[in-house]
């Protein structure tokens, strides 16, 4: 599922089955920002006007602390957490909502790539015999598909983030604040004002599937319907994976282990509550193992 119809579909994602985080907790190489190894840079297309890269800052554990849900809007909330304004790029703080979805699909990759590795690892339950299995995926050959090559004839995007028809209509990609401000529209109503929004040059309502279909082509995001089959009942079916949804819940899960890091560095160094959140999740996770190493040496030199 692409752009368009995957607006459409996350807005309506009660009828998708959706898999359950199952997350290594050791981090993994990224690409980094020359001259910042802790920033994330991220190349975007679209992009914005005047910005084609956006550079994230670390994870802290006030960011991990304050994932309360996993919808769309928590999404972009999140994005606008992390997004950073630097010179030679637009994409900052406060304007995750103007991004296109792929846009964020890719910085929402990014974040998952640094911290979880490559593979995307989830437990599933089968729709024919309800046992659990395990799906696992690599995402870099998902993301892929962001950058395919596409056989619609439009062009672009200009510096305005503007696709061009062949038939001389002109759209935008639907954006972050587009899908949020369509929560609670029925399908039709959506897809409707989606594309009012959209189309920059031309009639909407003239050949709607051409337009759909070249955003879906040109804004491919990552929300998928991936094919599965249970190993128990070999039944085939369907498995919706979403990265923005599977990252949220993904850092939701490991709020488990955040407490216990936070509580073991409180307790070793006299810190407080508010100071070990503001330590990147890095920081924060060195400490623990180096705390945990003392106790290692102390332990064997007491037996």
């Amino acid at each position: 599922m692409v752009a368009f119809l995957a607006i459409l579909s996350f807005l309506n994602s009660e009828f998708r089955i959706q898999s359950s985080p199952r997350l290594r907790i050791s981090p993994s190489p990224v690409h980094q920002t020359p001259g910042d190894s802790d920033m994330l840079q991220v190349q975007l297309k679209p992009g914005l006007k005047g910005g084609r890269w956006a550079y994230l800052r670390p994870l802290c554990g006030r960011d991990e602390a304050s994932i309360d849900g996993t919808g769309s809007i928590d999404a972009t909330q999140f994005l606008d957490r992390l997004l950073v304004s630097t010179p030679g790029t637009t994409v900052g703080a406060g304007k995750a909502k103007e991004l296109a979805i792929c846009d964020c699909d890719r910085l929402f990759a990014a974040i998952y790539l640094h911290y979880f590795g490559e593979r995307v690892e989830s437990n599933v339950t089968c729709q024919g015999c309800d046992r659990p299995f395990e799906l696992s995926f690599s995402l870099p050959e998902l993301m892929a598909n962001l950058d395919k090559v596409t056989t619609t004839k439009a062009t672009g995007p200009d510096r305005e983030g503007i696709y061009t028809l062949f038939d001389g209509r002109q759209f935008r990609l639907p954006t972050a604040g587009d899908r949020d401000s369509s929560i609670g529209f029925d399908l039709d109503r959506a897809a409707k004002t989606l594309l009012e929004r959209c189309i920059v040059k031309g009639d909407p309502t003239l050949d709607p599937e051409s337009l759909q279909r070249a955003m879906e082509e040109v804004g491919a995001v990552l929300d998928v319907d991936l094919d599965a089959s249970c190993p128990h009942c070999q039944a085939s079916q369907t498995v919706a994976f979403d990265i923005q949804t599977y990252v949220l819940r993904a850092l939701a899960f490991e709020k488990q282990f955040l407490h216990r890091e936070v509580h073991r560095i409180a307790v070793t160094y006299g810190w407080g509550y508010q100071e070990i959140l503001d330590l990147s999740r890095e920081e924060r996770r060195t400490f623990v193992r180096l705390i945990e190493a003392d106790r290692g040496v102390q332990q064997r030199r007491r037996s």
